[in-house]
């Protein structure tokens, strides 16, 4: 790369940065962003996820899913007791579901049926696609070598293509770049990191709940994983791994894959493809580094199973009631926990925390002190006048210095996040609090946090207005109501 060249991923944040110059849903004059999509256009809407033909073999997956007693809390701060367990069908199924499956339902206003998965999603857009990857000799019971495309909906394996070869059962998750850019345009590239960081926290920490091996990999051979699952690296292109056993992630092709359908009408964002492709490699990498147990305040509490299905969309939280200390301090002690990604909290309703914006960890010295309201109205401003961030006890948000990054560990960088973000989610509602994912105006961070980083992922933790209802069973989603926010 020339030395005045600027990276693709580098190019994609700064055309894609929000600022006060224009809408959200409005594109810069630039050539190398598509010009011609029309955002939120209902008679496009993408499809919820890929379709393959009904010929296809199915493995139906137990409705009946295994449940994990360990709490929460002790399973994120990595501290709970758990008996190591084989991975069989029930296992896998509870797995998948609790990750990936339609657990609830509602009508959209201009009609039709919107589907909820069990982990949350920008927009609802769901970009991500599941893969399992069953190797010979090292299989799960009940479930025969090959690689398989979990249905979400059905609840179901679809075989795809001979087993690969390798060590380990692999999940292989993807993304569809065109369900995020359909709403967020190029920006949506972000987005598929960010979802697939706040999933991979709820696999992992379902996995160690159940005392399964679970290790994550961010780093691979893109272009071989790409074929193993027929990603063409445009319309959909891998995102992480998830080897579910010792040695290496079976990922190796034997056999070309069955071909699955996207939208006939979705289109191709070519500096999304310039993106991910500049990020490639072609060696595994290590796994991702879980880190040291941390103590926590609290003990016991829901099981993360438990967790998992009560949590869902939260768009209103109580502006005027505060949350203990000991929830900001566990519950980001935990989401933190291995990952090395800096965080800023603004801080306005936490008991004994000074209110203000402050460079985590230290809860003492807020880099910026404020008042409640300056604070409640800065974040509500850099939010994009989005109420859940005037509202909430505090806003976590996490950012890195761009020009550290190179193309790689740009993407890398915005999984871990979501990681984290992921991992706060289910602290909030194991500790009885709740969250909720938030973008942001790019061009407000320098003076918010009182230094000039990329912005990568907020989450705004409070008291909850409400309840969301329990997810359905798979097959069975829950029936729920959209709740507008403020």
């Amino acid at each position: 790369m020339a030395p005045d060249a600027e990276r693709p991923t580098h190019l994609l944040h700064r055309l894609t940065s929000y600022t006060p110059e224009r809408e959200w849903t409005e594109v810069p004059d630039d050539d190398r962003l598509v010009q011609d999509l029309v955002p939120n256009d209902v008679t496009r809407r993408p499809r919820s996820y890929k379709r393959y033909d009904d010929d296809l073999r199915r493995v139906l997956l137990p409705p009946d899913l295994p449940a994990s007693s360990a709490a929460a809390t002790a399973v994120l701060a990595g501290t709970a007791t758990v008996a190591p367990s084989r991975l069989d069908l029930p296992g896998l199924a509870r797995l998948l579901f609790l990750s990936s499956g339609v657990t609830r339902r509602t009508t959209r206003p201009d009609g039709g049926v919107m589907l909820f998965r069990a982990a949350g999603s920008a927009g609802a857009r769901f970009p991500l696609e599941l893969y399992v990857a069953v190797p010979r000799g090292a299989g799960v019971e009940g479930l025969e070598p090959g690689l398989h495309w979990y249905d979400p909906e059905a609840h179901a394996l679809v075989v795809l293509g001979p087993a690969p070869s390798g060590d380990a059962v692999t999940v292989v998750v993807t993304g569809v770049p065109w369900r995020t850019g359909w709403r967020y345009r190029e920006r949506g590239f972000r987005h598929i990191y960010w979802d697939a960081g706040t999933m991979l926290a709820q696999t992992l920490a379902l996995a160690d709940a159940a005392g399964l091996t679970a290790r994550l990999f961010t780093t691979f051979p893109d272009a071989e994983v790409a074929a193993l699952v027929g990603a063409d690296r445009v319309h959909e292109f891998p995102v992480a791994l998830v080897a579910l056993g010792p040695g290496d992630p079976a990922v190796h092709l034997t056999g070309d894959p069955m071909s699955g359908h996207h939208d006939a009408d979705g289109l191709e964002f070519p500096l999304v493809t310039a993106a991910q492709r500049a990020g490639e490699q072609r060696r595994l990498g290590a796994e991702l580094e879980r880190g040291a147990p941390v103590a926590l305040t609290a003990e016991g509490g829901p099981s993360t199973d438990a967790v998992v299905v009560s949590k869902g969309s939260i768009r209103r939280l109580h502006p005027d009631r505060s949350l203990p200390r000991h929830v900001l301090v566990d519950a980001m002690s935990a989401s933190l926990r291995g990952i090395d990604v800096p965080h800023w909290l603004g801080v306005s309703g936490v008991d004994d925390v000074p209110t203000g914006i402050h460079r985590w960890p230290d809860l003492a010295s807020p880099v910026r002190p404020l008042d409640e309201r300056s604070v409640r109205d800065e974040l509500f401003a850099a939010a994009l006048e989005q109420g859940l961030a005037r509202d909430a006890a505090f806003v976590a948000m996490s950012g890195a210095p761009l020009d550290d990054l190179d193309d790689h560990a740009y993407r890398e960088a915005q999984l871990l996040a979501g990681v984290a973000e992921g991992r706060l989610h289910l602290m909030a509602y194991a500790l009885g609090a709740a969250a909720s994912g938030m973008t942001f105006r790019d061009s407000d961070l320098a003076h918010l946090l009182g230094t000039d980083v990329a912005g990568l992922l907020w989450t705004c933790v409070g008291v909850p207005e409400y309840r969301t209802r329990p997810s359905g069973q798979p097959g069975s989603p829950a029936d729920v109501t959209i709740v507008w926010p403020r």
